[in-house]
């Protein structure tokens, strides 16, 4: 029971401050002309290493609900009219989720650190997001479907390139810089025991 309240604090406490970054303009999803730098990958990844795999997953879901849902209230560019649809928007953020569980399974048998299981954990699984973002964006958005004159015109790696370099190697800084050391602080003895 004790371990199910400290789930349920943790989900609402950063689901909380998820849908505050989201909504409140050039906090949670920066943005430069058409490219958007977003770090409210930060408490999910923070809330995740705390809370466990229940928790990754269900600020993975409102992470997704809320870019979806600030898309579709206040959109600011083109691009977030691509985001208006549930597959760019929420699809992604749930295999981030998906990725942070598998990962930190992962790093735990490689690694006895909570440092290097955090930081390894949050490196790549940021990248992955970026990933998933941009595959979802080429796969589902009219501007790149099969039928575009623009996907003809527009390779995907390059694009995926030059978006990583953009605005991924910042995000990852972020998650390695920022939301790994405050992770390991809170997290306790053992924040992956329930992973």
């Amino acid at each position: 029971m004790r371990r199910t309240t400290l789930e349920l604090t943790t989900l609402g406490l950063f689901g909380a401050i998820i849908t505050l970054m989201a909504f409140v303009p050039q906090f949670g999803f920066i943005t430069f002309g058409f490219v958007a730098l977003t770090i409210i990958h930060i408490p999910v990844l923070i809330g995740g290493f705390f809370g466990g795999q229940k928790v990754t997953l269900g600020l993975a879901l409102i992470f997704g609900l809320a870019s979806m849902s600030q898309a579709l209230i206040r959109p600011v560019t083109f691009v977030d009219i691509l985001f208006q649809n549930p597959f760019v928007s929420v699809l992604p953020r749930v295999l981030f989720g998906v990725s942070i569980v598998y990962l930190t399974l992962l790093f735990k048998k490689i690694f006895k650190n909570r440092y290097w299981i955090a930081m390894s954990t949050f490196g790549i699984s940021t990248l992955l997001h970026t990933l998933f973002v941009l595959s979802s964006i080429y796969v589902f958005s009219p501007f790149f479907s099969n039928l575009s004159a623009f996907a003809d015109t527009t390779p995907f790696w390059p694009l995926i390139t030059s978006v990583m370099a953009a605005n991924g190697v910042f995000e990852v800084i972020a998650a390695i810089a920022i939301a790994a050391p405050i992770a390991v602080r809170i997290g306790g003895a053992n924040p992956f025991s329930e992973i």
